[in-house]
């Protein structure tokens, strides 16, 4: 199937580069483009890692300097250039983008971090669907609830255990939880010990608030700070259809691509991929997986768990059991799938 979503970003960003020195609106880049504007932010903001509409911006400013540096033109003629309506407007905008105003870069010394065009090198587009490169989080302790499932690769593979675990939770159990924190978004949360899969635990959750009271029969994960890589995959489809191939795809890359690194490695013995229902749609797939990381140079933090695994023992247990949730409408919870590679 054609990747529209690498289609659509690759019009979105020649569309924004041939009409930088205009003023360019969301409703006219959708309309280019043929996508709602919902949509079309979500995923342009993916890929330029800012929303939308401050990349555009920072493609102008990025755009000006040449003249700011090598024209004679005043600044209001800049401004007027690149679509600002006022002279006041640019030197704002420029401003906070580069925290020096224009007049005392062009007569000082300085150097900007400019805002390069969106790369589409930088993503892998799958067969329906695109996974962005990895943004690095600190995320602050957390807790979750949820009901823990212990089950081989081999009877999850062969029984759709977690499907049915996943159904039962979203549809049933998780209305059990009272005032949880963010009651549409789904944490399925993977647990386990190196070297021995058969040992490892999936939890379908929800984050809750620390003096929330647990329903009986459920489970407490208490989360330390971490710092994470965070894998964004969005797919052209609703995240009931997410399947085993999609799945496939996506640890495939991470473990070849992103983790064919000897500086990396994971810092704990979980990872959890997050869905917010709200953002799903009949043709829109939004999933965030975070694994917790540890990268030369950078320090664990206050908190975090001492361990420390090399990455091929980390990974061969992970994709032994990969169990990723495939979410949800209100009559299907759809499959909670289990990699074994």
């Amino acid at each position: 199937m054609k990747n529209k979503w690498m289609d659509n970003i690759r019009t979105a960003a020649d569309f924004i580069e041939h009409n930088v020195r205009r003023k360019l609106t969301l409703d006219e880049i959708a309309a280019e483009v043929g996508l709602s504007k919902y949509h079309l932010h979500r995923i342009m903001s993916a890929a330029a890692e800012r929303p939308l509409m401050d990349y555009v911006r920072a493609r102008k400013l990025t755009s000006s300097l040449d003249l700011l540096l090598h024209k004679d033109m005043t600044i209001l003629d800049i401004a007027l250039e690149f679509g600002f309506e006022f002279e006041q407007s640019y030197i704002n905008a420029f401003t906070s983008e580069y925290g020096v105003t224009p007049y005392k870069f062009k007569k000082g010394s300085y150097t900007l971090r400019i805002a390069p065009p969106i790369d589409v090198s930088q993503m892998k587009a799958l067969d329906e669907g695109i996974i962005f490169k990895p943004q690095y989080a600190v995320k602050t302790a957390f807790t979750l609830a949820g009901v823990r499932h212990r089950f081989s690769p081999e009877e999850n593979y062969n029984h759709n255990t977690a499907n049915a675990v996943g159904n039962d939770f979203f549809y049933r159990r998780r209305q059990e939880m009272r005032n949880p924190v963010r009651p549409d978004t789904y944490i399925g949360f993977t647990k386990w010990t190196s070297g021995d899969p058969d040992s490892n635990s999936y939890m379908p959750s929800v984050e809750m608030y620390e003096t929330s009271r647990l329903p009986e029969g459920w489970d407490r994960e208490k989360v330390a700070p971490h710092r994470y890589a965070v894998f964004k995959f969005i797919g052209q489809f609703h995240p009931r259809e997410l399947t085993y191939h999609h799945l496939e795809e996506i640890w495939a890359y991470i473990n070849e691509t992103w983790m064919n690194d000897p500086d990396r490695k994971t810092a704990d013995t979980f990872f959890f991929e997050q869905i917010d229902m709200e953002l799903a749609s009949d043709n829109y797939c939004e999933v965030e997986l975070y694994i917790p990381i540890s990268i030369n140079g950078w320090r664990r933090p206050i908190g975090a768990s001492e361990y420390a695994s090399d990455r091929s023992t980390i990974f061969a247990s992970i994709l032994s059991k990969v169990t990723f949730v495939q979410c949800c409408n209100e009559n299907v919870f759809g499959s909670l799938a289990s990699i074994s590679l």
